[in-house]
């Protein structure tokens, strides 16, 4: 994805910038399946399509994860397609609806605790996105709501 990540200072502060723009991938993400999540969110915020393939059995977790993603970043006017077993990323900006009745957009976790990462990393980038039930997050990392909110100033 032409990126560079880094952790810096006492409060491990971390930062993931493109060399020249985040461009897209195409990747087998059978083995890293839970990553597939995260991936998709910077992919969809990437430069050029991607393609995340052999990841159907996300299919069978807390939800559909590639269902999911695909609604929840289509919402946002990201255009992402899926076959029974890949996810194909084609980058649009992402932004809030004109039919959004609010300033806001509640990013749907289905109550999985990969999707709220995913809506997080969106959330950093799209203004106006909420993401539903971060507490979700604690399955694996505990300290990510309190860590979300102290970074989101609030």
């Amino acid at each position: 994805m032409q990126g560079k990540s880094s952790v810096s200072g006492d409060n491990n502060a971390a930062g993931l910038t493109g060399l020249t723009g985040l461009t897209g991938i195409d990747v087998d993400l059978h083995d890293v399946g839970e990553l597939t999540p995260s991936i998709a969110a910077v992919a969809a915020l990437a430069s050029t399509p991607s393609a995340l393939r052999n990841i159907e059995h996300l299919r069978l977790h807390e939800t559909d994860r590639l269902s999911a993603l695909a609604n929840e970043i289509n919402k946002l006017g990201g255009d992402v397609t899926q076959t029974a077993s890949d996810l194909m990323i084609n980058p649009k900006p992402l932004k809030l609806s004109a039919a959004t009745p609010t300033d806001h957009y509640l990013f749907n976790t289905y109550e999985d605790h990969r999707m709220a990462t995913a809506g997080a990393i969106i959330g950093l980038v799209v203004p106006g996105v909420i993401v539903e039930n971060i507490e979700t997050t604690k399955k694996t990392l505990p300290d990510f709501p309190g860590l979300w909110r102290q970074m989101l100033g609030n």
